[in-house]
C-alpha cells in the first residue's frame, strides 16, 4: 500500500481522497458502500470515491485496529 501512494505519479487529489477514506475507515470500518470480501466478516473492501480505484482492509476485533492492506488504484 505505501508503495502505491509513494508513487510520484499518483496525484495530490488522489492522495487526499485516499488519506480522507482511510481516516474514515478507522473510524467506522463498516462503512455504508463497504463489502465484505469472501466468507470472512472482518475482511472488508471499498470503492475508493471518485472512482479511483478500490480499498481494502482488515478489521482486528479483538485487537480494536483497522489494517488497511492493499489500495489499487484505476
Amino acid at each position: 500500500m505505501a508503495e502505491t501512494l509513494a508513487d510520484p505519479a499518483v496525484s495530490a487529489e488522489v492522495f487526499s481522497t485516499v488519506v480522507a477514506l482511510t481516516v474514515a475507515i478507522c473510524e467506522d470500518p463498516w462503512l455504508p458502500g463497504s463489502e465484505q470480501v469472501g466468507a470472512d466478516p472482518d475482511w472488508r473492501e471499498i470503492l475508493i470515491p471518485k472512482g479511483y480505484g478500490i480499498a481494502e482492509y482488515r478489521v482486528s476485533r479483538k485487537d480494536h485496529q483497522v489494517i488497511l492492506t492493499r489500495i489499487i488504484l484505476f
